[in-house]
């Protein structure tokens, strides 16, 4: 690869934050496709969470003076990670690219637009969820957004956090970022928070491509979750317990993490919990179906498909 010649204005740079462990399998995908932008003032932070595979010899290879190598003495989990590596970054706006994930060439170049209005903390795209037999729009084609998406983001977490591009002034205007509790749901944690402070620019058209697979976090760890996610309403009911709209939000995001308990509970052929639970659950056709789901014959399908998703 070509040597990027120094860039010397600063005012827009773009951190992108690559956090790896073990990522060697599709490395040079993610790191080409950053390199392949269109828009060129990034740096590269690529965190190694003391990986034993051949990662470092990979990524060692870019002779790109934008890309930073950093590496871990010891393992940690994922929230902690991005943290220590989001202290290095130094860019006026943070994005984050994992190690098996695409970005279209556009990417940084069309959203960075989003942020001439002054009001905007972050921006999403649209993203293409893809394995070897399918690939699907994780937004549908009439989805729109509005611009204060605290509430909504309770209710219901819409964000794929391959497309996010944050404004690094506001993220310092938070109390904490990255919450070390978190293995998996940090980002959701950092965006709700962050989305109360600042609005949200939605660009509708897929400038990313997450890669779905059966050996991720999230599919292995799903109870892992669900436990973050009763920590994590805990720890924001603490910061809006004035806040009555709040409360109404909370509501439907406890009867979302139940419905999602009972179909591990299931999974798991824990029959007893699972109709514990279902007393718990508010009358609407989203708690009715999944009631009819429970009796179904081939739920079995199904429960494969939900833990495929994203949380």
């Amino acid at each position: 690869m070509k040597i990027q010649k120094k860039i010397k204005n600063k005012k827009n740079l773009v951190s992108v934050i690559m956090n790896c462990y073990n990522g060697e399998k599709y490395l040079k995908q993610a790191l080409n496709s950053l390199q392949m932008q269109s828009y060129k003032n990034w740096e590269l932070i690529f965190y190694d969470n003391s990986s034993t595979d051949k990662s470092a010899l990979i990524i060692k290879k870019y002779k790109d003076k934008r890309i930073k190598y950093f590496k871990s003495i010891k393992k940690h989990n994922l929230g902690i990670a991005r943290k220590l590596a989001l202290k290095k970054a130094k860019g006026n706006f943070i994005s984050f690219l994992d190690t098996d994930d695409i970005w279209t060439r556009n990417k940084l170049n069309k959203q960075l637009k989003s942020f001439k209005d002054k009001r905007v903390g972050f921006s999403i795209s649209n993203s293409l969820f893809f394995n070897k037999s399918k690939n699907r729009h994780f937004y549908s084609s009439k989805t729109n957004f509005e611009k204060k998406v605290f509430y909504k983001l309770i209710e219901n977490y819409f964000i794929s956090f391959d497309t996010v591009i944050i404004r690094s002034s506001y993220l310092k205007k938070l109390d904490h970022m990255f919450d070390e509790k978190f293995n998996i749901i940090h980002d959701m944690d950092l965006l709700i928070r962050l989305s109360d402070i600042c609005e949200m620019n939605y660009v509708p058209i897929s400038l990313s491509k997450w890669r779905m697979r059966e050996e991720s976090l999230s599919y292995n760890n799903f109870n892992t979750i669900i436990r973050e996610k009763k920590i994590f309403i805990k720890k924001l009911s603490k910061l809006k317990k004035n806040d009555l709209q709040f409360y109404e939000s909370k509501k439907n995001y406890l009867d979302t993490l139940n419905r999602q308990e009972i179909l591990f509970f299931l999974s798991q052929k824990k029959i007893f919990k699972v109709f514990r639970l279902l007393k718990k659950l508010k009358v609407n056709m989203k708690n009715i179906i999944l009631i009819f789901l429970i009796f179904f014959p081939f739920k079995k399908i199904i429960f494969k498909n939900f833990f495929n998703l994203k949380y």
